[in-house]
């Protein structure tokens, strides 16, 4: 989703550097994405307009080729040509809601990444310590029971001292180092963060030089710290994390934000990523008050379906006896999006909610103006508008290529698809041809507007 995801980056900084705050932005962010796909969504409800006129055309069909699924879908198709109509249109806003929708979870996770102009590298470099140290710290705690980066260390240099008596204490520490730095490039030692591939040389020489600037506690108290870190994002988008680091200034932890980069540090100082005094990169939970976000999100769905319904169904009434399973089908999307909100971060919640709210305007507004009356004026003028271009629509180019595929001849498809008795197959004209029938049609131009306004006409100017 990168290249998605960067172009809405785009978008959302533009956003951002208008109201400074990020809650804010993706309300923002939400009204440009609907204005854009607007006339996708006006598409997908004349389609589906269209659709619902033909439902009781093609109830007649499925009863009268129900026992012959080749004749039927032919049949459905000459409908769908003669209509105008493409059945799989209705999907494609969906499916562009929902690129946009997963291409924003990278946009959510990484607002330094795409929201600001730091050199991205530096955000890496940034990303790979933090979660090289929690890897480290984790791994040490776990197998030697309470141990530390410190005790470690003073372990290696009591034994370079016992070895070397005249030893210098710098000696001994260098050799402390060095030998941790040894122990982070072992897999077995160290098997969790070489499967994070956050063992490479230069990550581990930043993980060292962090550790040298807190050898106390410290530093692995705040990093393993549940509290202040979720193992799940730190572990897998550490640039959240970074916003922790910067929330403890003024803390007990102060001492420890000197590891992060400095240009970084500064402009997450600047950054609002907060709704409410709650990081949007925070993962709901039923144990705090972020659940309301996943809990609005599966109400503002859930109406969302309950209101769309209610309009197929007024407009049109077959719609009423649908399946239990058809209708526990749509009810898939409110429990999906109750999935969203407790899995990422509150800032995709957030965004989900302004979304469907949008979505609920868009379908009141939409379906007190595209009423089946008005509908089936607009498909007359598509049809005639289609017959006058000459050119045949995408429906009846797929029915005649499925009726070639099964051994007809196109002139009697095309004839098929005429509601002209005396349908003739046109003819291709040499260019020549073409000329003297432009010439022929400005001529009678010419002709009509000279008796409109009673001028005299020669009619030896046809030459």
């Amino acid at each position: 989703m990168g290249f998605i995801a960067t172009p809405l980056g785009w978008i959302m900084k533009g956003c951002y550097f208008v109201v400074r705050n990020y809650g804010i932005a993706l309300l923002l962010f939400t009204i440009l994405t609907r204005l854009i796909t607007l006339p996708l969504q006006i598409k997908q409800q004349k389609s589906s307009a269209r659709m619902a006129m033909l439902q009781p055309e093609l109830e007649k069909l499925k009863k009268k080729y129900g026992k012959n699924q080749q004749k039927l879908q032919e049949e459905q198709m000459n409908l769908y040509a003669k209509a105008g109509v493409n059945p799989m249109a209705s999907c494609l806003p969906m499916i562009i809601m929902m690129v946009i929708l997963f291409a924003l979870i990278p946009v959510i996770y990484g607002p330094l990444t795409y929201v600001s102009n730091l050199n991205k590298e530096d955000i890496e470099e940034n990303d790979l310590m933090i979660q090289g140290i929690y890897y480290y710290a984790e791994e040490i705690n776990d197998n030697k029971k309470n141990n530390t980066f410190d005790s470690l260390l003073t372990k290696y240099e009591t034994e370079y001292k016992e070895e070397n008596a005249d030893a210098s204490d710098e000696d001994a520490e260098k050799y402390a180092y060095k030998t941790l730095k040894e122990d982070f490039n072992s897999k077995k030692k160290y098997p969790d963060a070489a499967k994070a591939n956050v063992n490479d040389k230069d990550n581990i020489d930043n993980v060292i030089a962090a550790i040298k600037l807190h050898r106390d506690d410290n530093l692995e108290k705040f990093i393993l710290n549940e509290k202040y870190f979720s193992e799940n994002l730190i572990k897998s988008r550490p640039e959240l994390m970074t916003f922790v680091f910067i929330k403890e200034e003024n803390g007990k932890f102060a001492d420890v934000l000197d590891i992060v980069n400095t240009d970084i540090r500064d402009f997450a100082k600047d950054f609002n990523y907060d709704l409410f005094g709650i990081s949007l990169g925070t993962i709901p939970s039923w144990k705090s008050l972020t659940c309301i976000i996943p809990i609005l999100c599966f109400l503002l769905q859930l109406l969302v379906t309950v209101v769309s319904q209610y309009f197929s169904k007024k407009n049109n009434p077959t719609m009423a006896n649908m399946g239990g399973g058809m209708k526990a089908m749509l009810y898939i999307m409110p429990l999906f999006s109750l999935w969203i909100g407790f899995s990422y971060p509150m800032g995709l919640g957030l965004y989900w909610c302004y979304s469907s709210l949008f979505a609920l305007g868009q379908t009141i507004f939409l379906n007190k103006i595209y009423t089946p009356e008005h509908v089936a004026e607009l498909v007359q003028k598509d049809i005639a508008k289609q017959k006058k271009s000459g050119k045949p629509t995408l429906m009846e180019r797929m029915a005649e290529a499925q009726m070639i595929k099964e051994g007809k001849d196109p002139k009697e498809i095309r004839k098929a698809l005429s509601d002209d008795d005396d349908y003739e197959e046109p003819k291709k004209l040499s260019k020549q041809e073409l000329r003297d029938e432009q010439r022929r049609k400005l001529n009678e131009a010419r002709r009509r507007m000279a008796e409109k306004y009673g001028d005299d006409y020669d009619d030896s100017q046809d030459d």
